[in-house]
């Protein structure tokens, strides 16, 4: 689900502009090597909570410095940038709570 997501948030940063390939998207973004995404999908292995945190966190904050602008343009991208910061953050607690559900954690 996740890699989908990275690949989701890629696409809409293509779109906007604000990145024009993966490289520069994995680099830049998620902070891994530019050839992150294509080792998630050949080892069918999830992005790191870490790599998530990344990209949320630096999504909010593009996010609110074009909220702070006067052009509605950028308004309309900080919007974008708030609801993929959204997609990530459930991401994040998605994989937290699958590691603190997990039956050795719960005593069971």
């Amino acid at each position: 689900m996740s890699i989908r997501l990275l690949e989701h948030l890629r696409d809409e940063l293509i779109h906007t502009g604000i990145v024009q390939n993966t490289p520069e998207f994995c680099r830049s973004w998620l902070g891994r090597s530019e050839g992150y995404i294509r080792v998630l999908r050949y080892n069918r292995i999830e992005p790191s909570v870490e790599t998530l945190a990344i990209c949320s966190n630096k999504l909010g904050h593009y996010a609110a410095r074009l909220n702070g602008s006067e052009v509605e343009q950028h308004k309309q991208w900080a919007a974008r940038l708030v609801g993929l910061k959204a997609l990530c953050d459930q991401a994040i607690a998605r994989q937290a709570e699958a590691v603190w559900r997990e039956p050795e954690r719960m005593g069971a």
